[in-house]
């Protein structure tokens, strides 16, 4: 990679995607608008080149192998045995089996093939085409075979020839292996895969097969050393990139972080201003452990809020040259689809070492120091409304010129003193499944289905509004907002007109004290709004979420479909948008900064995906919109 990488020339930009699949899996939850959208990963901008035409999609559970189509099964009738063969060996393989016990697991699939085609003269096609899922998990595990042969050899081959043995295969559960008057051997598995109803689904997320997680472990380590030489690429040809202007990481599993932590790599990109980070957050670990046995652990997705704080930290903040940053996490929220992905799952903003220092407020966390970074872009994040304030204010000291905030939602105030613990046991799964269980919730409410007593479900509560207590005619939303609200934090951090100032420009207020003079002249705003966490703290300010279906019958029944084969959030610091807003706010914003106020004109095709996703309010309480200094006026 380094060879190739000198013949580069004149390059002003350098891009990078990875996905190693060890972050969340939507495995068989699928949003069927979001798939015929199509829509790729921004990489180097739009692409320039006319869309491929969209393959219809395939039907879920149809195909025998999930690597290669029927069409590559396709053989001349000359070449049936050697292919017959090696796709039996290939379909082994896969399944773990190797040296003798690959050769016995072949003896016993060819006499089987034998038989059929003495019996039929089905084409080979047919014969794959009755490989699927089901029958691969039926196929023998090695300690099965070789107990088998032990069981022979006691009995003697004679006994076998019409009759039946049952062994144990390697999670210790019956196996049937059954001799026919053709000399076939049939196989009868009554392990834990076929007693449970054949589901259809290839990928269960929640509990992957051995061959999945072989396989993304081999993804991780050819991963990493892409990585490595990618590095190594870049330092040793500093003449090449002198003239690199925009590093743009679309995507980049959080594991593969810690190699570009190097001094070198960065002085490499001496012209280096704008730099784009987007961090998909490990959700499990896959080792091979001493046995050769692949096993994936469970990691918790925030572990990597300390990762992108790291790598900020040692080695951007400090270099001049670079201006405008841009940080997302590709986890969860609003743009993830999925019925147990949408509108869940959100980190914490990487401006803080760990997540549970943005809400701690007995002992102050260290905030991420930006002090030459002009323009910042924070996207898919939570932030607890008193560290945002501290953070901005911060950074209008330095040389922040503009603030853009994309899908970022802020917390329920916290208290001073205040320090909230997870909720303990199966309560941190039940907040963060609160969408799924809500959306259950308000599909029995919606169809009036009688559960009988003692089996009533609360209707979702309605939105909280806060009365009119103005003794004049004074429009309300001029009074103080209510502290923390993200009302009161622009009210804090604008750099334009103030609530204030609007009072004393209509003549109901006192003259208010002159702005502080910084850099900062713009605010950007796009779908912004409020979460809710799985903390012990006083959340009812921003209410609860009201998530609900527009087809709430089909929806509710696919949730409790595909449940148990869905990932599980074992992290008390993953938010929940909140689709509400308080209405007082609203008009707040609305009148005061000409903000607007939900998705009806804005994101027509998002609010479709996640109206399929059962978000029935999808967009409410988010609001959108540009407040600038250069006129001391706000545009839409």
């Amino acid at each position: 990679m380094a060879k190739a990488l000198r013949f580069i020339e004149n390059a002003k930009e350098l891009g990078l995607s990875i996905d190693g699949g060890l972050g969340w899996l939507s495995g068989p939850d699928i949003n069927q608008k979001f798939i015929e959208r199509g829509e790729k990963v921004t990489v180097f901008g739009a692409s320039r080149f006319p869309p491929e035409p969209k393959a219809k999609p395939a039907k879920v559970g149809k195909s025998p192998f999930p690597f290669q189509t029927r069409s590559s099964l396709e053989t001349t009738p000359d070449t049936h045995g050697t292919d017959r063969h090696a796709t039996l060996q290939r379909i082994l393989t896969e399944a773990g089996y190797q040296g003798e016990n690959l050769d016995q697991g072949m003896r016993i699939l060819e006499s089987e093939d034998q038989a059929t085609e003495n019996q039929s003269t089905e084409p080979w096609e047919s014969f794959t085409s009755n490989f699927n899922g089901e029958s691969l998990r039926q196929i023998p595990s090695p300690r099965a075979l070789m107990n088998l042969g032990n069981r022979i050899s006691q009995l003697g081959g004679e006994a076998f020839e019409q009759g039946t043995i049952t062994v144990s295969d390697d999670e210790d559960d019956e196996i049937e292996f059954q001799s026919d008057i053709g000399g076939s051997i049939l196989v009868s598995a009554t392990n834990k895969s076929s007693r449970v109803k054949p589901d259809g689904h290839s990928l269960k997320p929640n509990d992957l097969t051995t061959a999945q997680r072989e396989m993304l472990l081999e993804i991780e380590w050819a991963q990493r050393a892409f990585m490595q030489s990618y590095a190594i690429a870049i330092i040793d040809n500093p003449l090449t990139f002198k003239n690199i202007e925009t590093l743009t990481i679309a995507r980049l599993p959080n594991r593969h972080l810690h190699i570009l932590r190097r001094e070198d790599f960065w002085d490499s990109l001496p012209q280096l201003t704008k730099l784009s980070l987007a961090i998909i957050p490990d959700w499990r670990d896959v080792v091979k452990l001493p046995t050769s046995w692949v096993q994936d652990n469970k990691v918790p997705p925030s572990l990597a809020v300390y990762s992108v704080w790291l790598l900020l930290q040692d080695q951007i903040s400090h270099r001049k040259n670079i201006k405008t940053l841009h940080l997302e996490w590709f986890c969860g929220g609003e743009e993830a689809p999925g019925l147990f992905s949408r509108n869940q799952h959100m980190l914490a903003a990487p401006i803080i070492s760990k997540a549970m220092e943005m809400v701690n407020r007995v002992n102050p966390p260290h905030l991420l120091s930006l002090p030459y970074i002009e323009h910042l872009t924070l996207k898919n994040c939570w932030i607890s409304p008193h560290i945002l304030t501290r953070f901005v204010l911060s950074l209008k000291q330095c040389r922040l010129q503009s603030l853009n905030l994309i899908s970022v939602s802020l917390t329920a105030p916290l208290p001073p003193h205040a320090h909230p613990n997870p909720l303990a046991g199966n309560a941190v799964n039940a907040a963060n499944m609160q969408n799924a269980q809500q959306l259950v919730n308000h599909a029995v409410n919606v169809m009036g289905m009688n559960l009988g007593p003692g089996h009533a479900l609360p209707a979702i509560p309605p939105a909280p509004t806060t009365p009119n207590t103005q003794p004049n005619n004074d429009p309300d939303w001029l009074e103080p907002p209510r502290h923390d609200s993200w009302a009161h934090v622009i009210d804090v951090l604008t750099p334009g007109q103030r609530l204030a100032d609007i009072r004393y420009a209509r003549g109901i207020g006192p003259e208010p004290q002159p702005q502080m003079q910084t850099q900062l002249r713009k605010l950007t705003f796009d779908s912004c709004g409020y979460i809710r966490l799985p903390l012990d703290f006083d959340q009812t300010a921003v209410g609860h979420n009201d998530t609900n279906g527009a087809q709430a019958g089909p929806i509710a029944k696919r949730i409790s479909e595909l449940e148990s084969f869905m990932m599980k959030p074992h992290d008390s610091t993953l938010g929940i948008i909140v689709n509400r807003m308080d209405n007082l706010e609203e008009r707040t914003l609305e009148n005061a900064w000409n903000l607007g106020v939900g998705w009806a004109l804005t994101k027509p095709i998002l609010a479709a995906e996640a109206q399929a996703d059962g978000i029935l309010s999808a967009g409410q309480g988010r609001f959108q919109g540009t407040i600038e200094t250069s006129l001391f006026s706000t545009s839409r």
